[in-house]
């Protein structure tokens, strides 16, 4: 008599196996995605800083002033766009954009586009005085 012995499926050590790899791929994954996802809205931020800016221009060709220009785009779910200054000046502005506590928690980043097209992303709030000045230490200037 010739007796079989056949294992239908996957003994507890390797499924363990397996667990543990996912749970070390995950480990390193995880903050990887969530550096990318703040990038990205970092991104979708700066590209409704430039298409502000673009309405700025527009209006600025037909009004000869920013002064009066309120249609800020201001439909981003991460980010709150406004004037860092209240509102423009006659000939020049600043938008600025900072991540709402809600929605972004984790991000500290505050963006800031000129009147000149030079975008200023700071490391935080804290890095901007009071006159809306970025700092030289926690601010970098994009082009």
């Amino acid at each position: 008599m010739n007796i079989q012995n056949h294992q239908n499926g996957f003994t507890l050590a390797e499924m363990l196996i397996v667990v543990l790899i996912l749970a070390i791929l995950a480990t390193i994954a995880y903050p990887s995605y969530e550096r990318f996802v703040r990038d990205t809205r970092v991104e979708n931020a700066r590209a409704d800083l430039i298409y502000n800016a673009q309405q700025l221009e527009r209006y600025y060709i037909q009004n000869r002033t920013f002064i009066g220009f309120n249609n800020l785009k201001n439909d981003n779910r991460f980010f709150s766009i406004r004037f860092a200054d209240g509102s423009p000046s006659g000939d020049g502005f600043t938008l600025q954009a900072s991540p709402i506590a809600d929605t972004n928690a984790n991000e500290q980043r505050v963006l800031q586009l000129n009147d000149s097209n030079i975008l200023v992303i700071c490391n935080s709030a804290n890095d901007i005085s009071a006159a809306g000045v970025p700092s030289d230490t926690g601010c970098q200037i994009q082009q």
